[in-house]
C-alpha cells in the first residue's frame, strides 16, 4: 500500500484550499447580508476614447454568483453592442469580464450593459443594470434610436425586452439593448443610416425570434437628430386566421371566434361575409363590427334596461373610493387599441337565424403580418334552453304542525 509523505499531504490539504477558494458557494461564518452586490467600478470608464483593451471589467464589493437567478446563465445578463455573437464572459468571484467572441474592433463604439438579475452568493438579486459607454477610435458618433416597446394585446410597457438595430447598409452591424422597467430603450451610438430596429419579449433568452414570441419591427432613419419609435410585441404568425369557435347570440347576431388576432388595420364590411342555410339559400348580412365595439354597445344598453327597470330595488349607496393623487402620470399604453380576434356579424331582421345547420365563408381577413386565405366553416344554431321559472314544490299544508312542548 502506498503512503502518503509529508510533503504529498500538504500538497492535498493545498489543493482542497484552492478547490474551496474558486467554489461558488457561501463562506462558512460569513455574516448574514440582505442587499445585492453594489458596483465598485467598471473599467473603462464610460465616454472613455482610443481605448485599448481586451474585456471590459466589472468589479464588485462581494463575490458573485457564476449562477443568476431565474434561468438565466451569466453570459445572457451581458450585451455588447454591436454584438459578434453570444458575448465571452468570465467570472473571477467579485469580479466580471466581458469581450466579444472576436475581440474589440478598431474605431468603433461600444456599448456594454449588464441586465438586471446577477446575484450574490446568498440570493441577494440586483433588480439594476448597469453600462458603459467607450470608443476604440477617436470620438463617438453623435445619435442613436430611441423608443418604446409595448406589449401590445396587454396594453403596458414591456420591461427587458430584446432590441436590436441592424444597419442596412452593413447587415453586420447589429447593435443591441434591452428595455427598462418602463419599456423605454436606447440604441447607439450609431452612425447616420437606415436601421431596422426590433424588439422581442425573448421567453429562452436566445436573442431570436421564435414561434409564441411576441415581436415587432420597424425602419429608424438616423441623420441629424435622435429618431424616436415605438414597437408593439405581439405574437405573429406567419399561418392566415382560422375559425375557432362560431356562437349564434340572438336570431339576428353571430360571433366569430379566430386563432389568432386579424389586422387592426382591415375595413369591415358585411360583403366579407356569406351566410348559407343548409337549403344553400342565402341570409344577409346587414352589419359587421368588432367584438370589442360590440360588448361596449351591449353593455350600455344592460345599463339603460336596469335604470329603467322600475320593478328593481333601490341600488345601494355608492362608496366614495379614494381620489387619485393629482399630477399623477397616467400609465404609457400604445398608440393603437389592442388588435382583436372576434368578430360580430348582424344578419337583416326580416330574414333571422333560426334552428338549423348553416354555413359561413369569409375572404381577406389579414393576420397581423398580412397572410389570409378563404374560410368556410359550418355550424348549428339551437334554439337557447328556457330559464327554470319554476318554484319549488310548497309544503304539504294538510299536516298539523307539530305539537307544542310548551306545558
Amino acid at each position: 500500500m502506498r503512503r502518503l509523505t509529508a510533503t504529498g499531504m500538504m500538497g492535498a490539504a493545498a489543493a482542497a484550499i484552492i478547490l474551496g477558494c474558486a467554489s461558488a458557494s457561501q463562506p462558512p461564518g460569513a455574516p448574514e447580508r440582505h442587499t445585492p452586490p453594489v458596483i465598485l467600478s467598471i473599467s473603462p470608464e464610460s465616454g472613455a476614447t482610443n481605448t485599448k483593451i481586451r474585456e471590459v471589467e466589472f468589479k464588485f464589493d462581494e463575490v458573485v454568483s457564476d449562477r443568476p437567478s431565474g434561468n438565466a446563465t451569466l453570459d445572457q445578463l451581458f450585451l455588447i453592442s454591436p454584438r459578434d455573437g453570444s458575448p465571452n464572459v468570465s467570472w473571477h468571484r467579485s469580479r466580471i469580464t466581458v469581450r466579444p467572441r472576436r475581440g474589440f474592433r478598431d474605431n468603433t463604439a461600444y456599448r456594454v450593459t449588464m441586465l438586471p438579475g446577477l446575484s450574490d452568493l446568498r440570493g441577494n438579486v440586483l433588480k439594476s443594470g448597469a453600462t458603459v459607454i467607450f470608443s476604440t477610435g477617436a470620438d463617438f458618433p453623435a445619435f442613436g434610436i430611441v423608443g418604446r416597446a409595448f406589449d401590445w394585446q396587454q396594453q403596458r410597457p414591456v420591461g427587458g425586452a430584446y432590441v436590436e438595430a441592424v444597419s442596412q447598409a452593413d447587415t453586420s452591424l447589429v447593435y443591441v439593448a434591452a428595455s427598462d422597467t418602463s419599456g423605454m430603450f436606447d440604441v447607439g451610438p450609431l452612425a447616420p443610416g437606415t436601421y431596422l430596429v426590433r424588439a422581442l419579449i425573448d421567453a429562452n433568452s436566445n436573442r431570436i425570434i421564435d414561434r409564441r414570441e411576441k415581436w415587432d419591427s420597424t425602419t429608424a432613419v438616423v441623420t441629424d437628430s435622435r429618431p424616436t419609435v415605438e414597437l408593439d410585441l405581439i405574437e405573429r404568425d406567419s399561418t392566415p386566421p382560422a375559425f375557432t369557435n362560431i356562437v349564434a347570440v340572438d336570431s339576428v347576431t353571430l360571433q366569430l371566434t379566430f386563432d389568432q388576432a386579424i389586422a387592426p388595420t382591415l375595413v369591415l364590411r358585411p360583403e366579407l361575409f356569406r351566410v348559407q342555410r343548409a337549403d344553400s339559400s342565402v341570409i344577409e348580412v346587414a352589419s359587421v363590427e368588432w367584438g370589442s365595439a360590440y360588448a361596449r354597445a351591449r353593455a350600455v344598453a344592460d345599463s339603460i334596461r336596469r335604470a329603467s327597470d322600475t320593478t328593481q330595488r333601490a341600488a345601494p349607496p355608492i362608496r366614495a373610493e379614494p381620489v387619485a393623487e393629482r399630477g399623477a402620470p397616467a400609465a404609457a399604453k400604445p398608440r393603437a387599441p389592442a388588435p382583436e380576434n372576434i368578430i360580430v356579424l348582424h344578419v337583416a331582421p326580416a330574414n333571422p337565424l333560426r334552428r338549423g345547420n348553416y354555413v359561413i365563408s369569409t375572404h381577406d381577413l389579414p393576420n397581423l403580418v398580412g397572410n389570409t386565405a378563404p374560410l368556410h366553416r359550418g355550424f348549428i344554431v339551437t334554439p337557447p334552453t328556457p330559464r327554470d321559472t319554476t318554484n319549488r314544490a310548497p309544503g304539504d299544508t294538510t299536516r298539523r304542525p307539530p305539537p307544542s312542548t310548551r306545558r
